[in-house]
């Protein structure tokens, strides 16, 4: 213990009710890797955390252990949408669902009706609650406070009735006939340029047919009736309502002598693409005409990325492009078993790439590239240092773990060099994600800021968290737009928090919105915000 650690412990002693102290403390403790020690430091405290920052810090640190001062929390602060929200994790994680879906309840109720009290309880619906969920909790004050400039103008709800409980007592939550079908995934709107181009495409593409069935004439018959064999590329299982059919390209075999007596007819067969309907697909294709597939990789239809592109799953959602960007919750409260899942998803969906680029950006309080040259340190208090190739680069704490700013313009965001899909580099980059340690720190925004400065910018991202932070979907979707609304898919790791948020984000993205379950197992998101009591259980 140094004498840095020591001096605070000294001063905790004199005011154990001071929380700036008793963080300060346990962070000294996590430095030296005494993560029992940090815990011991909080839950001992004699009164509940004094902020949401502080509340959210010992969770991430004690995990199961802090539900005693995350009670205590709710008790002091009733109409604290964020408190219901992090006992609803906290008991979700201790296997107790009914009290876990009671918090969120009220928590997305509290949120719609004072956004202001943290940007994450954000959800534009107002939920009315018709009882509270613990024991000797006063009845909370109408809310009466200026919307987020983000949110829209939602109307208050009524004052909301708290009468007190037994402990065991079930609780019942109304949810008013709130509906969410404005957030199941539609089909974007038909742009003229695109429309007009596509029909140019089918001209070219025709007259091209024409020519070349013209020199087949002429050529000398083959000999051998070549034998077509179809390829079946995977697909994933949950299918978007806006997804292409699926396409798979055709190989044939030809005898030597057909080869060199009509090698353009050759060609022209060896390439032609097959529309099957076939079922246990894993990739689908959202490129233009249904071409995409990833058999279009090799051959120059994406080789470097700058072909058709390639079909990339993760966690039941899929996409075409030629840049795939994998952005992966890296923060403390990622649990263990959460991680390995993660990875050995990741490792799944980049060993299905073929002849594209990918990058996967590691992100908590700001963001890093799984890649050589790469890392990330923590600085003072909660500010967290990431070092590229190219230089360093700062990321400040405003108040909290849920909230950080990036020190210089935008533009001067760390930058990734992207990766070329083959084995060799796949393998480096799972040995690295595999063994990098987690940080401190969550930002939706901020690590999709930096997702969309690549430079060039990624053709689809996928974005998985495990929990909520900066997660505000105007800003993210504004910078989306600017840099050509590249799909978003949104995977929610083994929670239901921020689920509103999600569902926007990849909605108006064109992109898959997916939880996944304790198991394992994807849940389709858009489903799961329509028919919860479907997937009761599995959560």
């Amino acid at each position: 213990m140094t004498e840095i650690e020591s001096s605070l412990r000294t001063a905790l002693d004199v005011h154990p009710e001071d929380w700036s102290v008793r963080m300060l403390v346990a962070d000294k403790a996590l430095e030296r890797d005494a993560r029992e020690d940090a815990i011991e430091v909080l839950i001992q405290a004699p009164v509940p955390p004094s902020t949401d920052e502080e509340l959210q810090r010992v969770v991430e640190i004690a995990e199961e252990r802090s539900h005693d001062l995350v009670h205590q929390f709710v008790l002091k602060n009733p109409a604290n949408a964020y408190g219901h929200q992090i006992l609803g994790t906290v008991l979700e994680w201790m296997g107790d669902q009914e009290k876990s879906q009671q918090h969120f309840s009220v928590a997305t109720a509290l949120g719609a009706s004072a956004p202001q009290m943290h940007e994450i309880e954000e959800t534009g619906h107002a939920v009315p609650v018709a009882e509270h969920i613990e024991e000797d909790i006063p009845a909370p004050p109408p809310i009466s406070q200026p919307v987020h400039e983000n949110a829209e103008q939602v109307p208050l709800p009524p004052p909301i009735s708290v009468p007190p409980l037994a402990e065991e007592e079930p609780i019942a939550v109304e949810t008013g006939g709130l509906t969410l079908e404005d957030l199941a995934p539609v089909e974007p709107p038909k742009q003229r340029g695109k429309k007009a181009t596509a029909i140019m495409a089918a001209v070219i593409f025709h007259f091209a047919i024409f020519l070349i069935a013209a020199l087949v004439v002429i050529l000398p018959p083959m000999k051998d009736d070549p034998e077509i064999v179809a390829a079946i590329a995977p697909t994933v299982q949950k299918k978007q309502e806006m997804q292409k059919k699926n396409v798979v390209k055709q190989t044939k075999k030809t005898s030597a002598s057909a080869a060199a007596a009509a090698p353009l007819a050759q060609l022209m067969r060896a390439n032609a693409v097959a529309k099957i309907a076939l079922p246990n697909v894993t990739k689908t294709s959202k490129g233009p005409l249904g071409i995409g597939d990833a058999d279009f990789g090799g051959g120059g239809f994406g080789s470097g990325g700058g072909g058709m592109g390639s079909g990339a799953s993760f966690f039941g959602g899929s996409s075409t492009g030629r840049r795939f960007l994998f952005v992966l919750d890296h923060s403390g409260s990622m649990k263990k078993n959460q991680v390995e899942l993660r990875n050995k998803e990741l490792e799944k969906a980049l060993k299905s790439l073929k002849g594209v680029q990918y990058q996967v950006l590691l992100f908590a309080g700001g963001g890093y590239y799984a890649s050589k040259g790469w890392s990330v340190k923590r600085t003072q208090g909660l500010d967290n240092q990431v070092t590229g190739p190219k230089g360093k680069y700062d990321f400040k704490s405003k108040g909290g773990y849920a909230d950080y700013e990036f020190v210089g313009s935008t533009s001067k965001l760390p930058k990734g060099e992207w990766l070329s899909s083959n084995p060799s580099n796949v393998k480096k980059t799972m040995e690295r994600v595999e063994k990098d340690r987690l940080f401190g720190g969550t930002d939706w925004g901020l690590a999709l800021d930096i997702a969309h400065y690549m430079d060039p910018p990624p053709d689809v991202i996928f974005f998985m968290a495990d929990g909520t932070g900066g997660n505000t979907p105007g800003p993210i979707l504004k910078t989306n737009s600017k840099f050509g609304r590249p799909p978003i898919n949104m995977v929610a790791m083994q929670t239901t928090a921020g689920i509103q948020q999600f569902a926007e984000i990849a909605k108006k993205t064109r992109g898959s919105f997916t939880i996944v379950d304790k198991s394992g197992k994807p849940i389709d998101g858009f489903d799961y915000l329509k028919k919860p009591s479907k997937y009761s259980g599995r959560l």
